[in-house]
């Protein structure tokens, strides 16, 4: 399967951090690399992919153009495929970068429904009307989540946060 380097925007599509966070098994890594290039291959997307090898985490971000409908529904396509994966070889949707709202449908398939049913339980404790954090990790299907997934992506929020001299 031919590799290529990518750049970080393709005509209007752009690196976007939806899938980026897997980890594996170090034994499982091989496996891991070729099951996420053939996914892109069957979805012809462009890919960007680093990470920690050592550690069995990829960052991996799909080249979308997320204004565009077709690109959004692949990106949800690539999501339920991609965590699949993740969960099929034994890993964790995230690694370092937490679960957050894109990944919250994906903690009962990771977890189980037992370990599920706890974060539920400690949820409810510490917050029993529901006002902390809304709509992230617990009781979100894929419906919720398709909302989070902006039209638009830009890094303009980091460079607000960026000190000034």
């Amino acid at each position: 399967m031919p590799r290529r380097a990518f750049g970080v925007q393709r005509g209007q599509s752009k690196a976007i951090p939806i899938i980026e966070d897997g980890i594996v098994p170090l034994e499982k890594l091989a496996e891991f690399i070729e099951g996420v290039y053939g996914l892109f291959e069957v979805l012809k997307l462009d890919v960007a992919i680093w990470g920690h090898a050592g550690d069995g985490n990829l960052h991996v971000q799909p080249y979308l153009d997320i204004s565009q409908l077709g690109d959004r529904q692949k990106a949800f396509k690539l999501m339920d495929e991609y965590y699949s994966l993740v969960i099929r070889l034994g890993g964790s949707t995230s690694a370092q970068h937490n679960d957050g709202r894109l990944r919250s449908s994906y903690l009962k398939n990771m977890y189980g429904s037992d370990v599920y049913t706890v974060f539920q339980n400690i949820k409810q404790i510490f917050d029993p009307f529901g006002i902390l954090n809304p709509g992230v990790k617990i009781a979100i299907d894929k419906e919720d989540m398709r909302s989070s997934l902006r039209s638009n992506y830009t890094l303009d929020y980091l460079y607000k946060h960026m000190p000034r001299s």
